[in-house]
């Protein structure tokens, strides 16, 4: 999981005022405790300052640490391409189909002859039979249907955060008592 594109609160603040760093009036540089600044106390870090309440004098040490925070981004995970084709097959249909035949029989007939006088004469008797005609014509069968469904999922997410932990080191005679 890229998180570059979320803001976190040390990108949001420069990191000596993140961390309770004070700029002082007299060098412009960043000061662990500002104008307050014993001999011994120039080796911690992290002080958010002194404050004075009800007179007395205290100084504040912050404690910071990272939290995960996880958003989310559509980024392409593939594509789906249909894709047309195509292909020939052979087919055979059978086609019921008529004709007509000829015969000729000679029949012997006796009596008058008929008013047609003689000479040449000749009949055309047509003879008919179906002959098969082939079209091709397109006919929708099917269709493809294509949709989006969103669904939502659950992922879990893990990354190492930073903690900064306050250990604390008395070494006054106070404690003796």
């Amino acid at each position: 999981m890229v998180l570059e594109s979320l803001p976190t609160r040390l990108s949001q603040a420069p990191c000596p005022t993140y961390y309770g760093l004070q700029r002082t009036a007299d060098t412009g540089s960043y000061r662990s405790y500002g104008s307050y600044d014993p001999p011994e106390a120039t080796e911690i870090t992290g002080v958010a300052g002194r404050t004075n309440v009800g007179g007395e004098e205290e100084l504040r040490v912050q404690r910071s640490e990272e939290e995960l925070v996880a958003g989310t981004r559509k980024v392409q995970s593939g594509a789906m391409r249909v894709r047309k084709r195509v292909r020939v097959d052979r087919e055979q249909i059978e086609v019921p189909t008529r004709h007509e035949e000829v015969s000729v029989e000679r029949v012997p007939v006796s009596g008058k002859a008929s008013e047609a006088g003689i000479g040449e004469d000749e009949v055309v008797v047509p003879v008919t039979e179906e002959g098969i005609v082939v079209e091709k014509r397109p006919v929708v069968k099917e269709e493809v249907r294509i949709k989006k469904d969103v669904v939502e999922d659950t992922e879990v997410v893990e990354e190492d955060v930073r903690r900064e932990e306050i250990d604390i080191e008395d070494h006054t005679d106070r404690h003796a008592r």
